[in-house]
Parts: structure tokens; sequence; C-alpha cells
């Protein structure tokens, strides 16, 4: 009998589904038995567009990360899955780092060329997921690995960690702090004053 070289999305849901359970004996029959290899590239959920990488990467199945992509017949073809965007832009990685799964992360960027800079739809690259996530093992990974210094001084002088950031929330929160120093100077001002 010859192998699927095309699935149904209910076909490809149950390939996601193994993915994300960790299901390594399932897919090596499917990938085996069933299904040609290559179409793995081609497998994704219908509305939210994460692939079988970001299912398994999302919960730290290194063995079949490992696997799905070593069967993909050119390498190119597996570093552009690796690279693939769900429907909110995060990639595989963005997953990885989220949930702290550093043996995922390092196959992904050691072995597929994931790049961890990539911006998701929140402008959120994955060592800002780790750092956000408090998911320190990789957030140091990420910093070693590229390189990234940062407490380098910029051309002013200025440590980079003394420049304001600006990220979800941050307007809010220097809003509020800005209150309630007007606030207690305000009180302070008035305290002596009889209504």
């Amino acid at each position: 009998m010859p192998k699927l070289t095309k699935l149904t999305q209910d076909e490809m849901d149950n390939v996601i589904y193994d993915a994300r359970f960790g299901d390594l004996e399932s897919l090596t029959e499917i990938f085996t038995d069933e299904v040609e290899p290559s179409v793995i590239i081609t497998i994704k959920d219908e509305y939210t567009l994460a692939t079988p990488i970001h299912m398994a990467a999302a919960n730290g199945h290194t063995e079949v990360v490992k696997y799905l992509l070593s069967i993909i017949p050119v390498k190119e073809d597996a570093k552009k899955l690796v690279a693939q965007q769900n429907d909110n832009g995060n990639t595989a990685l963005h997953w990885a780092a989220l949930n702290g799964h550093l043996d995922v992360i390092k196959l992904l960027c050691e072995e597929y060329d994931a790049d961890p800079f990539v911006k998701n739809g929140f402008e959120h690259d994955s060592i800002y997921e780790a750092e956000k996530n408090e998911k320190e093992e990789v957030e140091k990974y990420f910093l070693e690995k590229y390189d990234i210094d940062d407490d380098e001084e910029d051309k002013d002088g200025k440590a980079a960690d003394e420049e304001i950031k600006y990220s979800e929330g941050t307007e809010i929160e220097t809003v509020t702090e800005d209150s309630k120093k007007a606030m207690s100077e305000l009180q302070e001002k008035t305290k002596d004053l009889k209504v």
C-alpha cells in the first residue's frame, strides 16, 4: 500500500495530538508505515497554524522534535519548519522558551538555526518570553550563546539597563507611580490646612 502524500485536517490533527503528548511510538509508526515523511512540513492546525514541532517543543518532547525534524529529507525544509510562525507569530522556539525547555531550545538553535530574535505578534522574541516567565536557565543560555550583554554601555556612557524600556503595561505603571507621587505631594502640602 503506498504511503499518503496528503492528509485531511483530521489526520493532521492526529499527528499534532501525538506530538503534543510526546507519543514517539505512534509518530514513528505513522511516518514509517502510513505517511510519506516529507508531508510533515504541511501539517498544521487549521485555526492556530501550530505545527507538530510547536506542540512537541512547547511540551518539552525533545526526542519527538528531533525525530520529526530528522525525517524531513531536505535540512533546509526542516529549518523552514522550525522558523514557521503560528497565528500569533510564535515559533516553536517561543513556546519552548516560554515553558523553559532548554534541551529543545538547544536542539532548535544549534541544529536548525532557530532565531531567538524573531518577534511574535506582541513584539516579543524568545529571549523576552524566557525572561518574562522566569526561565533563568534558558535566559542564561540565550545570553551566552548570542553574546548578549545587558549591561553593555551605549555611546553616551549610560548602561543599557538604565534606559527606559517600554513593554506591555509600562505606561500604566508609570502613570500610576506618577499619580501616587503627585497625591503624596498634594497631601503633604494640604495637611496643615483646615477645611
